[in-house]
């Protein structure tokens, strides 16, 4: 006989469901945006100030919910470094599309030692996000934006939908790890940490 416990299947709470599809969203509209700007930076359709105007508006976003969590200081550092995130890829395209291959070399490098910095700054925020999970989950997505990049300006467009749609899964995974960091750190009763 089944007791009316066991017969329960677990439940999620709202608080939980919003918090997954608030991240979620928001990576996503990091991941569009990125491409957007990608392709109008390329084609020259569209406004590409206006796009990296939102794209740089992104941060801040991410900042009025970080400071909720964990105050302003360690908000603050989540911010910057975040928007360097997009201020390397604007750097990406720009160098891109007029053929500076040193300059998106560069522009590929800060990526790379911005997403070391992001992995490293979420570790000492929460005790839920693995720095290396993150470094994984940054690197894949910054890969994918790379290759995204490259077959947009090589007018390879079939090949730039499959990159896009795999870009679009490695952020959602990051709104996932985000907000289940998040989630832990909220239902365990955390201190804010200090950052040293």
């Amino acid at each position: 006989m089944i007791s009316k416990e066991q017969d329960q299947e677990p439940t999620v709470s709202y608080g939980y469901l919003n918090l997954v599809r608030s991240y979620r969203n928001l990576m996503a509209q990091l991941a569009y945006l990125t491409r957007i700007y990608f392709s109008s930076v390329y084609s020259g359709f569209g406004n590409a100030e206006a796009i990296a105007k939102k794209l740089y508006s992104l941060p801040n976003r991410f900042q009025e919910k970080a400071e909720l969590i964990f105050g302003s200081p360690l908000s603050e550092e989540f911010l910057n470094l975040l928007s360097l995130h997009v201020l390397y890829v604007q750097s990406l395209a720009n160098a891109l599309v007029i053929g500076d291959q040193n300059a998106a070399n560069y522009a590929t490098q800060l990526l790379y030692q911005n997403a070391d910095n992001i992995a490293s700054q979420f570790a000492k925020m929460n005790p839920f996000w693995d720095e290396m999970q993150w470094k994984t989950l940054l690197y894949n997505y910054i890969n994918l934006v790379i290759q995204d990049a490259v077959a947009l300006g090589a007018r390879e467009f079939e090949t730039e939908l499959d990159i896009f749609e795999r870009m679009l899964l490695a952020a959602l995974a990051m709104g996932d790890y985000q907000a289940e960091g998040l989630y832990q750190y909220i239902t365990a009763g955390i201190a804010r940490p200090g950052i040293t």
